[in-house]
């Protein structure tokens, strides 16, 4: 990855320490050995002493150690508590800075509101004080410091506020600004930053989690193998609600389930009525090792059976308006048969019946040609014959 690698704060951290090594190793010790070989003057400083506070780094190799050991379980609150400080690195910086900063700001405010003031006061006490406290610039700001951390502060400003009691705008705002609310703020920071660092270290959480279900496999095969009693590979209810009290105790002792009967829903994750030891195993590890609540997860698993109890009623919905469908189909195509045959028929009987009339009126022709009596009687002969 070349130069880019450095983007990575652990690769940085092992480049320091190895160049701390490298100098202490290769430069420092050769140089103190040929210092002390050459019979130098007994005045002249040990370099090794010189370069002792250097060295006293060198313990930061510790945190490799722990680096490497995060990814066990044991250690996890101790790589939790390692990775809090690490991050909070910078806001200890930038908070060591603004304090600074405020401790100046304040030192220069009190010279000009105490220590000038009070150079020539008549007050034995005031004067004593100042003197002590608030001298310059330097004994002001450790003065402040003692404010910023509470520390024995009363017998300071106890007889300087009796004596001027306008003192008290100076002390007030600044134990209100830097000594209690900007120390909360520093600390809900790093608290927060510890929290967001918690939560994305990702890979310790994985690690952790795959370690703690690898063991939890043995103990959970070996209750599957005790709850069941035919010993045909399945587990159903009935086996749990006939299991001892011990057993049941135990598995309870990883699901937080009101009955059995909620408890063995949350592990069937097909439905069947059966579980397996893959489903016993599985079902059981991901819920103890969820972060989410036992009680999230039921609810998961309530909504996932409605979800399928819901497609299943659609689904038989569905066919059922199919099939109607399909009957009030082939109904209509009946009914379209009969009125076809109907329509036939009516059509085939007009067609008879203007046939009839024609001949009739042929024949009536034919009797009129004839000069035949046409009376009503022969008519009506004429058409009974007919």
């Amino acid at each position: 990855q070349g130069c880019a690698c450095l983007q990575n704060g652990w690769v940085v951290f092992d480049l320091v320490l190895v160049g701390m090594g490298v100098v202490s190793t290769w430069i420092v010790n050769p140089i103190v050995a040929i210092v002390i070989a050459s019979g130098a003057s007994g005045d002249l400083t040990n370099p090794k002493e010189l370069l002792a506070p250097l060295m006293v780094l060198r313990v930061l190799r510790l945190f490799r150690l722990a680096r490497a050991v995060r990814l066990l379980v044991q250690f996890k609150t101790l790589w939790m508590l390692v990775r809090g400080l690490l991050s909070s690195s910078g806001t200890i910086f930038y908070t060591f800075t603004l304090i600074v900063l405020l401790l100046y700001i304040s030192a220069c405010l009190c010279v000009e509101m105490i220590t000038k003031p009070n150079l020539d006061t008549t007050d034995a006490v005031m004067l004593e004080m100042v003197n002590k406290h608030w001298s310059d610039i330097p004994s002001i700001m450790l003065t402040l410091v003692s404010f910023v951390t509470f520390d024995s502060i009363s017998a300071i400003y106890t007889p300087m506020i009796s004596a001027q009691p306008l003192l008290l705008c100076v002390f007030m705002p600044f134990l209100l600004i830097v000594s209690i609310a900007m120390m909360n703020l520093v600390t809900a920071v790093i608290v927060e930053g510890a929290i967001e660092q918690s939560k994305l270290d990702r890979e310790v959480q994985e690690e952790y989690k795959r370690q703690q279900i690898k063991a939890m496999i043995p103990s959970l095969v070996k209750l599957f193998h005790d709850l069941d009693e035919d010993g045909n590979g399945t587990l159903t209810l009935e086996e749990l609600h006939a299991s001892d009290d011990d057993l049941r105790e135990e598995l309870m002792q990883y699901m937080n389930a009101e009955n059995l009967v909620e408890l063995f829903e949350m592990i069937d994750i097909d439905a069947s009525g059966e579980v397996n030891i893959e489903e016993f195993c599985e079902g059981i590890s991901k819920i103890a090792s969820s972060d989410q609540p036992v009680e999230f997860l039921r609810i998961l698993k309530q909504l996932k059976t409605l979800r399928e109890s819901q497609g299943r009623q659609e689904d038989a919905v569905k066919a059922k308006l199919a099939d109607i469908a399909e009957s009030i189909a082939a109904g209509q195509r009946q009914m379209e048969e009969r009125l076809v045959q109907v329509a036939e028929k009516q059509l085939a009987a007009q067609l008879r019946t203007e046939a009839r009339m024609e001949e009739l009126f042929r024949r009536m022709e034919t009797l009129a040609g004839a000069q035949l009596p046409c009376s009503e009687d022969g008519v009506s002969q004429m058409l009974a014959t007919e």
